[in-house]
């Protein structure tokens, strides 16, 4: 053996044993065993021709047993012939001696299958009353029998049959046992028997490998088990197949198509491929409402497709490179890991992932939270009212006194950034495309209601408030009408001045039928509920005080839009002490979140007691505290306002004394002390105010602070003299 013979790698030998097995067993079953032989054994037409004829043969000989079987029944006597109505028969029959019918088949059989001129005989057991069928010369070929006909009786075995016979099955357990060896070596494939042990795999095979890949799990006849091993729905599973095989724009509209958004392709690029701009849906658990997508031309080399993307304008939009083959990934995933940009690389096992996952929005999000940083992506939506449904959480017995009633008319109260109109939009969500309410939302800027409904339907400045509601009944198509008003503080205190003329209206539109109406605010929509007596609004409709979010709301929302990052508390006490520290204020927990995100290095996923703390001490946080001291229009109430909670801190001490709470009785008594004139109606108004603006919440008796946080913003030192000014002013009124 030569030196190069004898170093063969030790597959090709494998390979060459295979090569050699497959062929003795096609050739040796040609020889002695052609049933065991694919292409001999090949189905024809002649064949499924057959098929069809024998079946209908066993139909023939299945009545002509009846007729011949009732003809003895009742004469007691074989019949002398058999009188079959058949214009086209596949056998004929005769009865050659008592108790045997014969069958032969006709000429219909096609030649080539030998059955034509063949006969069978069929023996009638009187005594048991059954038939026995068995093949008479000329006998039908081997496999030609009908169901239930036996072969005709062998001939005795001669020496050489033995030997004959002995040497056949010899080399038909040869041949088998060679084939059975080479289908296990060829068939022994270690990349689909990973998948097998570790079905999940599937979701992040290279999308480039998956038409391959499809093509032996069918040959195997495994594709079937394994997508169900993997959960994954063969839908997707074709659409993945396919993707796999079509061009730029078909891959980038399934794409699209995959996470429900809408694509339409961006001009102006000098990147060699096509640009695609995403707007994404509001179901998007991140702040991101439009990305770009990039499909590099074909055969790009990697290092040309790098040096464009960093030569693209520094710009605010998130890019998505789609990877255009294995080689490419390691390459566009470093440079994606680049923080000076705002790209993202969805390699070959991502693009697979993105469309065979069931959830792909998450697939999505976790591959911008693994390249981006998590700031870019935030989900916390710190201000204004929450648009997106994937950062709503908790009030779902107040949506439910709305959503599962007939409609009906709603005033909803509370102090700034407590969460009307975040609720207010999740009504108007819950009623898109309700077949019997149109949810109408609209958020005042200034005091003229009718003007800014009109400004929305398109319609003159001094259309009046009936007409504009008539229009929108209009555009409602029968159904009822419900009208968000958020923001009506200045509108109910303009209609206080001018004598309630659109509040009248409005009342009157609800009492026809027409109209039903929320209206949302803080001090002056409270006020016109319960002090003014002569107000149209009072006794209008159901009054919702809006409070604190749920606890168990504020634990969803600090950890369920991180976990979605990948990213967790260290600890789930840390989030306990957090939503307490925030008196359960939504806007609250989601700046310290915010915050914590901010202070996240690259790759880290873990917030800690420092971030907390941190985020706790931060200017946002002081920010949303702050505004409190402003919450009337009446500037003497506001000294009143500021004097409560001022004393309230001096009581606190800054948290050194935790139980101190103030009562109304004892402030009274304090301001008759001090010479000080203040009314009580002024004082339990402030109260109330205080309350209504969750800066006070009732403890006992007294009052506390609502958020334990609130406390901290008093400096020491600080607190006597901002309350001895505030004396000063109110001693002087």
């Amino acid at each position: 053996m030569t030196p190069l013979l004898s170093v063969a790698p030790r597959r090709l030998r494998w390979l060459r044993f295979a090569v050699v097995a497959i062929v003795t067993w096609l050739v040796g079953s040609v020889l002695f065993a052609p049933w065991l032989n694919p292409f001999v054994t090949r189905p024809s037409a002649s064949d499924v021709t057959t098929h069809v004829l024998l079946q209908m043969s066993e139909h023939e000989m299945m009545f002509a047993r009846e007729d011949v079987e009732s003809f003895y029944a009742r004469h007691r006597e074989w019949p002398e012939y058999l009188d079959v109505s058949n214009d086209n028969p596949t056998m004929t029959f005769d009865l050659p001696t008592r108790l045997v019918l014969r069958g032969t088949f006709t000429s219909r059989y096609p030649a080539e299958s030998g059955v034509a001129g063949t006969r069978v005989e069929l023996r009638f057991d009187p005594t048991v009353k059954q038939w026995h069928c068995q093949a008479t010369q000329p006998a039908p070929p081997p496999g030609r029998l009908p169901r239930g006909c036996e072969p005709p009786p062998a001939a005795p075995w001669s020496i050489v049959d033995f030997l004959g016979t002995l040497l056949t099955g010899s080399a038909v357990v040869l041949a088998v046992l060679a084939a059975v060896t080479a289908l296990v070596l060829l068939l022994g494939n270690p990349e689909i028997n990973q998948l097998r042990n570790q079905p999940r795999k599937l979701r992040r095979h290279p999308v480039q490998e998956l038409v391959r890949l499809d093509r032996q799990l069918r040959w195997r006849r495994q594709r079937a088990s394994l997508l169900v091993a993997a959960e994954v729905a063969a839908e997707d599973w074709h659409e993945a197949v396919d993707y796999a095989a079509a061009d730029a724009h078909a891959r980038a509209q399934l794409l699209a198509l995959r996470m429900s958004a809408r694509a339409t392709a961006s001009v102006g690029w000098s990147l060699p491929g096509v640009v695609y701009e995403w707007q994404l849906p509001s179901t998007l658990p991140v702040a991101l409402e439009r990305l770009l997508l990039y499909v590099p031309a074909p055969g790009l080399p990697v290092r040309d497709l790098v040096r464009h993307l960093r030569g693209l304008p520094t710009g605010q939009d998130v890019m998505l490179v789609v990877s255009p083959d294995r080689a490419s990934d390691a390459a566009l995933n470093a440079f994606a890991s680049d923080p000076a940009n705002l790209c993202a690389c969805l390699d070959q096992a991502t693009q697979t992932e993105w469309l065979l996952h069931p959830a792909p929005q998450d697939v999505l999000v976790g591959l911008l939270a693994r390249q981006l940083r998590v700031t870019r992506i935030s989900p916390y939506q710190t201000r204004g009212g929450v648009t997106r449904p994937s950062v709503f959480f908790g009030r779902e017995q107040l949506l439910a006194r709305v959503l599962n009633r007939e409609p009906g008319n709603y005033l909803l109260v509370g102090g700034r950034q407590l969460g009307k109109t975040s609720l207010m939009k999740a009504i108007e969500r819950r009623f898109v495309d309700h077949p019997h309410v149109h949810c109408h939302y609209l958020s005042l800027r200034d005091h003229r209601l009718a003007a800014r409904l009109a400004a929305e339907l398109s319609l003159p400045a001094d259309t009046p408030i009936e007409a504009l509601v008539a229009v929108l009944a209009d555009r409602a198509g029968g159904r009822r009408l419900l009208l968000l008003i958020d923001e009506t503080d200045l509108f109910l205190r303009d209609e206080a001045r001018s004598g309630y003329l659109q509040l009248a209206a409005l009342r009157s539109l609800s009492e026809e039928g027409h109209c039903h109406f929320m209206l949302a605010g803080f001090w002056d929509l409270y006020e016109a509920i319960t002090l003014d007596y002569a107000s149209p609004i009072r006794n209008f409709g159901e009054v919702i005080n809006l409070g604190a979010l749920e606890h168990d709301a504020c634990i969803a929302l600090a950890t369920e839009p991180l976990s979605r990052l990948g990213i967790a508390f260290a600890e789930p006490a840390l989030v306990e002490r957090m939503v307490t520290a925030c008196g359960n204020r939504a806007n609250l927990v989601a700046i310290l979140c915010q915050h914590g995100l901010e202070q996240l290095e690259r790759g880290e996923r873990v917030l800690g007691a420092a971030h907390v703390r941190a985020a706790m001490a931060s200017d946002a946080l002081n920010d949303a505290l702050a505004g409190w001291a402003r919450l009337s229009p009446d500037p003497q109430a506001c000294v009143l306002d500021r004097v409560i909670v001022y004393r309230l801190a001096q009581l606190r001490g800054q948290g050194a004394v935790a139980e101190a709470t103030l009562t109304m009785s004892q402030l009274l008594q304090e301001f008759s002390q001090a010479g000080i004139a203040a009314g009580a109606e002024a004082t339990r108004r402030a109260f109330a105010r205080l309350q209504l603006a969750y800066v006070l919440k009732r403890e006992g008796d007294g009052y506390d602070f609502a958020v334990p946080l609130f406390a901290r913003q008093f400096h020491a030192g600080e607190v006597d003299a901002l309350l001895q000014r505030e004396l000063e002013s109110l001693r002087a009124a």
